[in-house]
């Protein structure tokens, strides 16, 4: 193939259906469904599989660091990932971690059952440990971007803030929440393979136990900040015990003492970034998961939890 043959800017259902033939796997017609993804197409397939198919040379990068990724890890860690069934230039078939995908059910869950949340911590760490432990720099076939997609830049989340939010003192505390972001130093023992998005919605559950089966999507994976992957753990949840749980495995395999301090902020500037994403949104859409109302609590707790 040439360089504009390696990604498709427009594809249809049987025209991947096309291409996957052409690479030895049929799949009958009417059970390809495509849905546009972070410059990338995804097939969903029969059998647990999906399929992706880059449409920009953007998309393309992207889909080789994944699959790069994720044959890194599967040569060494223990825990299950989407496995790379078939693979050509801007293309791949992927096996998935089959199961239950319902974030909100298992928030639910472990809102209600702190025991249950500790053991979903346990897993989280025990994920954690070996992918930041086992894996080098030099083990991933690609160069892997340094700093994590999200949050977004600084001028963009506070171009769009006052017109989500009114509140001029929290727009004035995020502010200062990026500078001191980006007067962070992170030293060469904290860079790992860092997932970038771990949290309970990249998670494939048992449907019957609730209990975790494996994990999934590594499109934003960075060599970056070990402490970027406990920013999801923490749900505005009394005593926090998944975090809790996740952090205490994971400190106790490290050897050291992680600073808390430094993932709370991350999880604040998510939290600013989400909602800076809201502009143009009603207040009272369900726009990634949360209303407006749902969005602002969510950054007032993070900032709160700051400062306190």
């Amino acid at each position: 193939m040439n360089d504009s043959d390696t990604y498709f800017p427009a594809l249809t259902e049987d025209e991947a259906g096309q291409l996957l033939a052409a690479a030895g796997l049929a799949i009958p017609a009417g059970r390809i469904t495509l849905e546009k993804r972070d410059e990338r197409w995804l097939a969903h397939l029969p059998q647990d599989r999906v399929a992706w198919f880059a449409m920009s040379a953007v998309g393309r990068t992207r889909l080789l660091n994944e699959r790069q990724t994720l044959k890194a890890i599967a040569r060494v860690c223990t825990f299950r990932v989407p496995k790379v069934a078939l693979e050509g230039d801007g293309w791949e078939v992927r096996d998935v971690v089959p199961g239950l995908v319902d974030p909100w059910r298992i928030l639910g869950q472990v809102r209600q059952d702190k025991q249950y949340a500790r053991r979903i911590g346990e897993f989280t760490a025990a994920v954690l440990i070996e992918q930041h432990m086992r894996i080098a720099r030099a083990d991933l076939a690609v160069t892997l971007p340094d700093t994590p997609n999200w949050p977004p830049p600084r001028a963009w989340v506070m171009e769009r803030l006052p017109d989500v939010t009114g509140d001029k003192a929290m727009v004035g505390r995020i502010g200062a929440l990026f500078d001191e972001y980006e007067a962070l130093s992170v030293e060469d023992h904290d860079r790992v393979l860092v997932h970038g998005d771990l949290g309970l919605h990249n998670c494939a559950y048992d449907p019957d136990t609730l209990l975790p089966r494996g994990i999934f999507d590594y499109n934003d994976a960075a060599w970056a900040d070990r402490h970027l992957d406990f920013r999801y753990t923490i749900l505005d949840i009394a005593g926090e015990p998944l975090f809790e749980a996740a952090l205490a495995d994971y400190e106790r395999a490290l050897g050291r003492t992680l600073e808390r301090r430094r993932i709370f902020l991350y999880n604040a500037l998510c939290a600013a970034g989400f909602l800076a994403f809201r502009r143009g949104i009603a207040p009272e859409t369900n726009w990634c998961g949360r209303t407006l109302e749902g969005d602002l609590e969510w950054t007032a707790n993070a900032i709160r939890r700051l400062t306190h």
